[in-house]
């Protein structure tokens, strides 16, 4: 009887395990999935509208994502710190946490708002050349950035109300305040794109107004949620004190290696993006496309890595690391079984996938054969993604950083560069150094999680 009881707790543990992380990972990835179908849907709409629109998010796009992905990542620290103050039932420290991020989050933005704004000619110029034949290029992506970066503040107050939500365990309101906000984006973009129902025709522009009212909108309904609901972690307007300085201080302690790694990572992205740049205008919009595509993979890894970080902070703050290191075992494992079959489907549609972003042969032709090698790359992308954000969560913010220091660095760039062009491969070599860069990056986190030296870890 004994063993029978024995052998159904065996079974029933890894069943509630993977039910603690679906039901915070299923919100992140709806989430991540409706961004990255607003993401398909802006693609499609440039790319229908001008060729040349569509290649100048080439140098917008990877320029804002990296931006904002830099100076958000005392996120990491959030993750970690209000994670633990959950788990432990210590009220007080959550809510000073959250108090402290939100208000660094307007500053920092403020301070990337004026930078980005008064240097995106400059930046449109290192991204894309400065040869004639990428002049109305480089206009187009500087009419894209003229109108985002002064929303820069309100953005990363967002992503931060966001965060603490989601560390706090709740991913299902980031989810629905998401789903409204980028109705709302791809309502405007339909609106001042195109020019429809006598609104002006804005091109790029009606694009960049779209993504700004989803940021704002983000913000405002975030801010909304934080003050006004029932949980320790929640928004307190106060004066600060040496309890929210105390607690900002944690948050960037451990967030100064997240920033290192993604000042690091996105550094060795740009680098990567401009060697696309330097492929040629159908290089570029075959990469697109295939950014795009590849975000449902992408978003995917990420919504189990969230769930990762979430559960392995709050599981410390409890005194529990063996169900610590459970969670981050289980979100690892959902995570690669889903992106195999996103693999799956990436190989038996290439051209199907590629030709929904463009009707031009030689387009499809490239991407159809660089989706393959995409395909490739899946799983070691959702071990990647997972495990870092397990080992974030745990406040262990260094060894993603070393990691992201030899792979996207070194393996990514390097390989990339050869590949496509002393060897002449081009946007294929380009992905084939990408793939080599997923796989060296999630082996090397693997052995480091197994290790478990993130159980000790005092944040």
């Amino acid at each position: 009887m004994e063993q029978a009881r024995a052998f159904e707790t065996a079974i029933e543990q890894p069943k509630s395990l993977a039910k603690e992380v679906a039901a915070l990972a299923w919100p992140a990835i709806a989430r991540g999935l409706l961004m990255t179908v607003v993401f398909i849907v802006d693609r499609l709409m440039l790319g229908r509208y001008d060729p040349e629109a569509l290649a100048s998010m080439q140098v917008s796009g990877p320029l804002l994502w990296s931006v904002f992905m830099i100076f958000t990542a005392f996120s990491a620290g959030t993750v970690a710190v209000v994670g633990r103050s959950v788990g432990g039932r210590d009220e007080k420290r959550a809510q000073r946490a959250i108090r402290s991020a939100l208000s660094f989050a307007l500053l920092i933005g403020a301070i990337v708002a004026v930078a980005g704004f008064t240097s995106r000619g400059l930046v449109a110029d290192l991204m894309a050349g400065s040869a004639p034949e990428t002049a109305s290029i480089r206009r187009l992506s500087m009419t894209y950035l003229g109108i985002v970066f002064p929303f820069t503040p309100i953005y990363f107050f967002g992503m931060l109300g966001f965060t603490a939500l989601q560390a706090s365990g709740d991913t299902r309101t980031p989810l629905l305040i998401s789903a409204v906000c980028h109705m709302v984006n791809v309502t405007m973009n339909w609106l001042f794109i195109f020019g429809n129902m006598g609104m002006p025709e804005l091109g790029i522009g009606g694009a960049a107004l779209g993504t700004v009212s989803a940021f704002a909108l983000e913000g405002l309904l975030a801010a909304v949620v934080l003050l006004r609901r029932r949980h320790m972690a929640r928004l307190i307007l106060a004066r600060p004190d040496e309890g929210d300085r105390r607690a900002l201080r944690d948050i960037l302690r451990v967030s100064g290696p997240a920033f290192g790694e993604r000042v690091i990572f996105h550094l060795g992205f740009l680098v990567f993006a401009s060697l696309i740049g330097r492929l040629g205008d159908t290089a570029m919009a075959a990469n697109q496309a295939l950014l795009a595509i590849e975000s449902i993979g992408f978003i995917t890894s990420s919504g189990f890595a969230i769930a990762a970080g979430a559960l392995v902070s709050q599981k410390l703050g409890a005194m529990d690391p063996d169900r610590a290191e459970d969670c981050g075992k289980m979100a690892t494992a959902m995570a690669i079984g889903v992106l195999l079959l996103v693999a799956l489907t990436f190989v038996i549609f290439p051209r199907h996938l590629i030709g929904l972003f463009s009707g031009e042969e030689e387009i499809i032709a490239l991407g159809a054969r660089v989706l393959l090698i995409a395909a490739l790359a899946q799983p070691f992308m959702a071990a990647t993604d997972v495990l870092a954000g397990s080992l974030r969560g745990a406040g262990d913010t260094r060894t993603p950083m070393i990691v992201a220091i030899v792979g996207p660095v070194f393996v990514r760039v390097l390989a990339s560069w050869a590949l496509a062009f002393p060897l002449g491969m081009g946007l294929i070599g380009v992905w084939i150094g990408s793939t080599l860069d997923w796989i060296v990056r999630s082996v090397w986190l693997g052995v480091v999680f197994r290790r478990g030296r993130w159980r000790t870890i005092q944040v």
